[in-house]
């Protein structure tokens, strides 16, 4: 198990390159959902010393805006929060499940600093939860 940690955090040291882990940025990825088929999985990481909630609620009405067709995001995780190790700043971690597909909910249609990680899914050996702590947490 340590092997496939490292492994995941060396992964991930890669993916931020440009984007400074200790910067206010936005980190997400979207997967099918393992729940419902039918459904893609959203999973945002909003960092930042305010207005992280505010973040996630703008990136899902630009994807509510987009469509003619309504759909929900069903909360998955909600209001998993944490201070991001060697900084002043906090992150909010969020997991929606959605119809809308990627190209409407990319947060980087509406922010800069947007990282799309392609580790941060579900997965059985390490969860998704000790992902995020283990990048950020202290």
């Amino acid at each position: 198990m340590g092997e496939d940690v490292e492994k995941l955090r060396k992964e991930a040291e890669k993916i931020v390159k440009g984007v400074p882990k200790k910067s206010r940025h936005i980190r997400w990825h979207w997967e099918k959902s393992p729940d419902n088929e039918e459904m893609v999985r959203y999973h945002f990481i909003v960092v930042d010393d305010k207005d992280r909630a505010e973040k996630i609620t703008r990136i899902i009405s630009y994807a509510t805006n987009k469509s003619i067709i309504n759909h929900v995001f069903n909360p998955i995780r909600k209001d998993i929060e944490g201070r991001v190790k060697n900084s002043g700043l906090k992150y909010l971690f969020e997991t929606y499940d959605s119809k809308y597909p990627p190209e409407f909910v990319n947060p980087k249609n509406i922010f800069n600093n947007v990282i799309q990680d392609t580790a941060l899914t579900e997965r059985k050996v390490l969860s998704i939860e000790d992902y995020v702590e283990r990048l950020y947490g202290e």
